[in-house]
């Protein structure tokens, strides 16, 4: 957390690409349903 507050972002897992879009889309519908400014993305190394 102090990582993102800092820096503005940070890496927060490290999946397969379907469950990381599930997980992405998951922390969105949280972040809305609770008003919260979180953004959540998935990069691809």
């Amino acid at each position: 957390m102090l990582k993102v507050h800092s820096e503005g972002m940070g890496v927060c897992g490290v999946f397969s690409r379907d469950i990381a879009t599930t997980k992405v889309e998951q922390v969105k519908s949280y972040a809305k349903q609770h008003q919260h400014p979180l953004q959540c993305v998935m990069e691809e190394n």
